[in-house]
């Protein structure tokens, strides 16, 4: 009988302890916050003896990662240092094999049993990356309140103000909260810049960056010109998180960021407060964008069975069936399901090559100017951003008129203009914005004869936007006719294109006094003021192009990319042709067979 009772004893004391020293599991982890979107905790396990992070880090096959041996945990302002790691070495480079990732586990010692988050430091230095908020997914961290001036639940509808051109710049301020020691935040905003237009993006958007303060806050201008929507977004875990504002010139706004909200389910989740102008609308308009797209088959993902005509006119007018019916019972301001309407009657344009094909015939063309021709002239007031990508039919519609159609003009002929082509000025009713027109346009072209003035005989720069894109390669073939011809397209922000001028230097060195020119190819992607001080470094002919004349050389070598060379024989034949560098050898050999 004792020896009974000792052994029930002895089990219960090792039942127990087991139970004592039992893990507690993360099976999905979450991460509020981090500065490399290429690490990930997936699982984390916590003991007496350990806590294990499972980690995975995934980028692309050959590139190598590594991570320092004086990593730790931080947590309740303590620090809990890295023991060992599997599967890797600390403090040594890991290359990823050929699917681009690695997983392996991370030995800490062990952070108290009760731990609901923690940090993430890769090592002591400034640059090593930094994880925020490491939590269990299916234990939400607790929201910090947001302060009352900052939740604009004031009762007053706000109205979209006057679409009308205005010179004062807009002011919005970032304040954060829960700003913790290493989170280093870029705040991008993308926004409509008349005098600067972005020729390089198909909406024309400008964007500006910002960087938080030691404070946790920033402040910007922005010449907006016009009411518009602008679209702010800062990087934070595996999503980009992003919001919008709606802005006037000279109104001003404050956005309050909460650094350690949770954004992995909602993208604007960090945006948790707005003071000052069109504040409520600001609040309101991604969460109701999110419930007017639940239980619909009319998203922009679900689009594959357009495939005619008729096939996207049903889509259509489903689409706006489906969002006046949510119209009628949705708790949201008549001002913001005015404005998810706009966005929701603009058509579609996507970038699969069916619709892009279909949206670019005159059937489609027909059918927009029909729908839209009439809310587009009595509308007073922006229509949504998706009317950017109709610019183009709106500024070929000559009966067209109002404010809409007049900035419709502007933002399609004037990039035309800045691209060094020759456009009559379209008619813009608008005095203000017609004469912004015209300065733009003035501006451009005392610009451009400044900048010819400044260069050598053997750069061309913008001094053949007379010549129609399908002759310019053999206008510029034929101003070295009875020579081999080596063509390099490149631009300025190109790596592989400046290292190709690199490698190729001595090999010009050889071939000087040869029967062959090197021209060298470039187009308004490249910044002038970033070209110019580049060519003193790459000896040749230069030319820099019209966005026009270059996406038909890319089209007739049928390039995907840069750098691209072409070789030419004496008789002006294509007998080589190539998209990246192929090596120094192969084009001296091909160099070399147009020199025999």
């Amino acid at each position: 009988m004792k020896r009974t009772i000792i052994a029930i004893l002895l089990s219960l004391i090792a039942v127990a302890g087991n139970a004592k020293n039992k893990a507690i599991v993360w099976e999905e982890t979450s991460m509020v916050f981090t500065s490399n979107r290429y690490f990930q905790i997936k699982k984390v396990e916590l003991t007496k003896q350990e806590t294990k992070l499972y980690a995975r880090y995934y980028y692309m096959p050959s590139y190598w990662f590594s991570i320092a041996k004086g990593s730790y945990l931080q947590s309740g302002g303590k620090t809990y240092p890295i023991v060992s790691a599997d599967s890797i070495t600390l403090g040594e480079r890991f290359t990823l094999g050929d699917k681009g990732e690695q997983e392996f586990v991370l030995h800490f010692e062990p952070l108290p049993m009760k731990t609901k988050e923690f940090d993430f430091f890769e090592g002591l230095k400034d640059n090593n990356f930094k994880v925020f908020g490491v939590h269990d997914k299916n234990v939400p961290l607790p929201a910090t309140p947001v302060p009352a001036e900052y939740r604009a639940d004031y009762t007053e509808e706000d109205l979209l103000p006057e679409l009308q051109y205005g010179s004062e710049p807009a002011t919005i301020r970032f304040k954060t909260i829960n700003l913790r020691k290493g989170m280093k935040q870029e705040i991008k905003m993308r926004y409509i810049d008349l005098k600067n237009l972005n020729l390089n993006t198909p909406t024309r958007e400008t964007t500006k960056v910002l960087h938080l303060d030691e404070a946790g806050e920033a402040e910007i201008s922005l010449p907006l010109g016009f009411p518009q929507d602008v679209n702010i977004e800062l990087s934070s875990g595996y999503w980009f998180s992003t919001g919008h504002l709606f802005l006037a010139p000279g109104k001003e706004v404050t956005v309050l960021i909460d650094m350690m909200r949770d954004d992995t389910e909602r993208r604007d989740s960090k945006f948790v407060g707005f003071k000052g102008y069109m504040a409520r609308l600001d609040k309101e308009y991604t969460k109701a964008y999110q419930d007017s797209q639940k239980e619909t088959p009319y998203t922009f993902r679900k689009q594959t069975d357009i495939k005619d005509m008729p096939s996207l006119v049903n889509y259509l007018q489903g689409r706006k069936a489906h969002m006046e019916g949510w119209k009628k019972s949705a708790p949201f301001m008549e001002i913001t399901k005015e404005v998810l309407q706009q966005k929701v009657n603009m058509p579609i344009f996507m970038s699969t090559p069916e619709l892009d094909s279909l949206t670019k015939t005159e059937t489609f063309r027909d059918y927009l100017l029909r729908q839209h021709r009439e809310p587009l002239q009595k509308s007073k007031r922006l229509l949504d951003d998706y009317f950017v990508y109709a610019s183009r039919y709106y500024a070929m519609d000559k009966e067209a008129r109002g404010i809409n159609a007049d900035l419709a003009r502007y933002r399609y002929y004037l990039p035309k203009v800045l691209d060094g082509q020759k456009v009559e000025k379209p008619l813009i009713e608008d005095k203000s914005l017609s004469a912004l027109y015209d300065q733009a346009v003035e501006e451009y072209r005392k610009t451009i004869a400044a900048n010819q003035k400044e260069l050598a005989d053997n750069v061309h720069y913008l001094d053949m936007t007379d010549v129609a894109p399908e002759n310019i390669l053999q206008t510029i073939l034929d101003e070295y006719k009875g020579k081999a011809v080596l063509i390099d397209l490149w631009a300025t922000w190109c790596g592989p294109c400046r290292k190709g001028h690199k490698d190729m230097a001595p090999l010009k060195e050889q071939l000087k006094g040869k029967n062959i020119q090197f021209v060298y190819i470039t187009s308004t992607s490249s910044p002038y003021e970033d070209w110019k001080p580049m060519l003193g470094d790459i000896s040749g002919n230069h030319y820099y192009l019209t966005k026009g004349q270059w996406d038909h050389l890319l089209e007739l070598y049928q390039s995907n990319g840069i750098p691209t060379y072409a070789i030419y024989d004496a008789d002006g034949n294509l007998t080589y042709s190539t998209v990246g560098f192929p090596g120094l050898d192969k084009i001296k050999e091909e160099i070399e067979k147009v020199l025999k």
